[in-house]
Formats: C-alpha cells, structure tokens, sequence
C-alpha cells in the first residue's frame, strides 16, 4: 500500500509540474504576440535634394525631440554646432561651398523653416526636406 501511495504522488507530483510548466509556456507566447512600441518613438521622413537635382527620401525612426538632433543622431548631416545651434554645411554626404553663397534650405511641406533645425519640434509622421541652394537672395 505504501508503495502505490508513493507512486501516485510522484505521478501526482509530475502532473502538477506539467500542468505548470504548460500554462508558463503559453502566458510567455501570449505576451511576446503582443508587440511593445518604443516609448516616444517617432517615424520622420528628409528628402535631401541634391546640388545636382537627385532627390533621396531617408526615413529616420528616432527618440529625439528636434529635428536638428534627429539628423545628427540619424547620420543625415555632420554635427557643426555654431553659436546659434546646429549649422548644417554637410547632408547626406555633400558639403556646401559658403564661398559661393551655397546652402541646405530646410522646408516643411514646401514652406521653409524659419528657426533653426535644432528649434523644430518633430512628432511622429513628419516630413522635412533638405535642398542645395545657391545664392543668398
């Protein structure tokens, strides 16, 4: 008798551990179905348009506040900070001649961005553009 009592605790035994480990298993694969959203996160769309005319659409998935840190962080423009924030010579690998009034023109929705980059609150969703311009006019 004792020994069908130990055996149908361990049996016993070895179904409530089953039972556990079961139910453990499928509350983990509920929650890893369940996608978790970056705290903050933001989708932001630069079109950099080049000195030449081509256009390159570059989408930035960032933490950051402004637009100014987004390209920096992004790697879209070298980081020139100057006494009035972020001065933007280099994008996308082509550099400005300040020698012959060459510039990065940022615009929103074609409207151009009257503070500087490091100013401009960004929220998820936004599109900026990037321009070569010639001429200070």
């Amino acid at each position: 008798m004792k020994r069908v009592a130990k055996l149908f605790s361990a049996f016993l035994a070895v179904a409530l551990m089953s039972a556990l480990l079961a139910g453990c298993s499928q509350q983990g694969a509920q929650e890893s179905k369940t996608p978790t959203p970056a705290a903050d996160g933001k989708q932001v769309t630069v079109t950099v348009t080049h000195k030449d005319g081509t256009a390159k659409d570059i989408v930035l998935n960032t933490q950051e506040e402004t637009l100014g840190r987004a390209l920096v962080t992004g790697g879209v423009v070298e980081d020139n900070q100057s006494t009035y924030g972020l001065y933007i010579l280099t994008a996308d690998g082509e550099t400005v001649d300040e020698a012959n009034e060459e510039w990065w023109c940022i615009t929103r929705g074609g409207e151009q961005v009257m503070t500087g980059a490091d100013e401009v609150a960004i929220a998820d969703g936004d599109a900026f553009e990037l321009t070569f311009t010639v001429g200070y006019d």
